[in-house]
């Protein structure tokens, strides 16, 4: 197997197991009964792989536009059933879901790499502080899933 291949392997098996501890967090917020808190803690495993995931597609999408597009239009149809799941109501605006998080961590590895190609350290450093600082506020503020600490694993993988 060369090693594209392998790449594109380890992506998918990644890709599934991540969605089947989600599914797993979300049967127990939803579905199962009684004590389950088990299926709670396994799904706690989705979030780290797919912050790595997301850092991976960042680097490796033929055209990061259509990649934000991609999150911005699942984030936006995925909104209102997790805030009918959040809160009964179609506009809960203290819980984003957390693909509003993938993309703001898109944003600001964009603005870092733009940053490193200048060639000059201290635009760089400035630029990644400011990213973390920014990416801590707008967590924060925006009450997004994970808030600013899955901003921060994010950009930790990256």
């Amino acid at each position: 197997m060369e090693r594209n291949s392998e790449n594109k392997i380890t992506s998918f098996v990644l890709h599934i197991l991540a969605m089947a501890f989600m599914l797993s967090d979300h049967l127990w917020a939803t579905v199962v009964t009684g004590n389950a808190d088990w299926m709670t803690c396994i799904g706690r495993l989705a979030f780290p792989i797919f912050a790595f995931m997301t850092v991976e597609g960042f680097f490796h999408t033929k055209n990061l536009k259509q990649y934000a597009k991609r999150l911005l239009v699942f984030a936006l149809l995925s909104e209102i059933p997790f805030n009918l799941m959040m809160s009964g109501s179609v506009i809960y605006p203290f819980h984003q879901n957390v693909l509003w998080c993938f993309l703001l961590c898109v944003g600001l590895m964009s603005l870092n790499e733009k940053a490193k190609k200048t060639g000059k350290w201290w635009i760089f450093g400035l630029t990644a502080a400011g990213t973390f600082l920014l990416g801590t506020l707008v967590g924060m503020l925006s009450f997004m899933d994970y808030m600013q600490y899955g901003v921060w694993m994010v950009l930790t993988f990256y």
